[in-house]
């Protein structure tokens, strides 16, 4: 597998879904999730493919796998929560500013977010221990220097 490639694709993919603005992310939403009560976003370029897949909102675990020719490459599995309390305005506002922070990454660190952005009160951290082969990683948002939202992360090349 390629790293420079791969990597490139799958900058491609979160450009295009979950976190892209509405109108980007409806055209790769799919209408029929493959599972029940799932959020789905599908998105193809040549021989790749990129399929995220989640539940919930507040507490919304997933998994994204990327395809190479039909065969399942590189996935990334992620669960986390808002803290307990918050009301459904605040936690709105919370996940725009995540997908703000999704946008922005690097094309060689694309799976989250870029560390340390900041908007207003918010702030956004994304670390983790290895590379896009392997890696275990950790997801947050603080408000005004608290933690209000956290995810773990991981991921892996699937052979």
């Amino acid at each position: 597998m390629n790293k420079e490639i791969l990597l490139k694709f799958i900058a491609k993919a979160h450009r295009n879904t979950y976190a892209a603005t509405k109108e980007i992310k409806l055209k790769y939403q799919c209408k029929t999730p493959i599972l029940p009560e799932h959020k789905d976003y599908d998105f193809i370029d040549g021989d790749w493919r990129y399929h995220d897949s989640y539940a919930g909102i507040s507490w919304a675990p997933g998994r994204e796998v990327v395809f190479f020719k039909n065969k399942p490459v590189w996935s990334m599995s992620y669960q986390g929560q808002t803290i307990n309390a918050l009301s459904k305005e605040f936690i709105d506002e919370i996940f725009e500013f995540l997908k703000k922070a999704l946008r922005k990454f690097t094309n060689e660190i694309p799976f989250r977010g870029l560390h340390g952005f900041e908007e207003c009160d918010f702030k956004y951290s994304f670390t983790f221990k290895g590379d896009y082969s392997y890696f275990i990683g950790k997801e947050s948002i603080l408000y005004k220097g608290k933690v209000v939202f956290f995810q773990d992360v991981m991921a892996t090349l699937i052979r």
